[in-house]
């Protein structure tokens, strides 16, 4: 029986979860890659409603998303991280041109955390973190802009990460564009909402763009 108190629910798209005025599925076909995508969630950045990860679950065919902190102890991990080609989407590596130059590879490890988070992670994760390296750089500021800061200049978010490496690695990053051009409408939306609500006086300066990160 339905509780007399309940409200109607919001409509959300089954794809996604997002609410109409955010689902970016329309215009995001699901593009099937020749590299595996093994993305390392960190528990808090799944409760997020800012992260970008999940434009990589709608927009991608070959991805695997697990939810962790130590994945030392998984098989599946232990598994595909044995495999030939695994590398490791991280700072620190020859860019993702040059080791696209000997096939796309099998594997691609993507954490998604807070830089901070991040780095906890590999210390958990020393076989991970031991796997050959492939880092990007955009040449522009992450597009999260005003919502969500880098702690360095060059420094993206995941989907951006991920669809530049991609890119790369299939040698056509237009197939990888419309992933990022959501999640730059989804920034923008709510960078909109949170200029809409900071026009109430009773709002504090900047508190309408915290709020608004809590709808993406």
């Amino acid at each position: 029986m339905l509780s007399l108190f309940a409200g109607p629910m919001r409509p959300t798209c089954r794809r996604c979860l997002r609410p109409p005025p955010f689902c970016p599925c329309r215009s995001l076909p699901r593009v099937a890659t020749r590299t595996h995508v093994l993305l390392l969630q960190h528990p808090r950045e799944a409760r997020l409603a800012i992260g970008s990860a999940w434009l990589l679950q709608a927009g991608l065919a070959n991805v695997e998303s697990l939810r962790g902190v130590s994945f030392e102890e998984s098989e599946r991990v232990r598994t595909l991280a044995a495999g030939p080609g695994a590398v490791l989407l991280a700072p620190g590596g020859p860019p993702v041109a040059e080791v696209a130059r000997a096939g796309p590879p099998g594997l691609l490890v993507v954490v998604d955390a807070t830089w901070r988070q991040a780095e906890k992670m590999m210390r958990a994760n020393p076989a991970l973190a031991a796997l050959p390296r492939a880092s990007v750089d955009a040449g522009r500021p992450s597009g999260y802009r005003d919502l969500r800061r880098e702690p360095a200049p060059g420094l993206l978010s995941t989907v951006e990460a991920v669809a530049l490496a991609l890119g790369a690695f299939e040698g056509e990053p237009e197939r990888f564009a419309p992933m990022v051009d959501a999640f730059h409408r989804a920034v923008d939306l709510q960078l909109a909402c949170a200029r809409g609500e900071s026009r109430a006086p009773r709002h504090r300066p900047g508190a309408a763009a915290r709020r608004a990160r809590s709808k993406i």
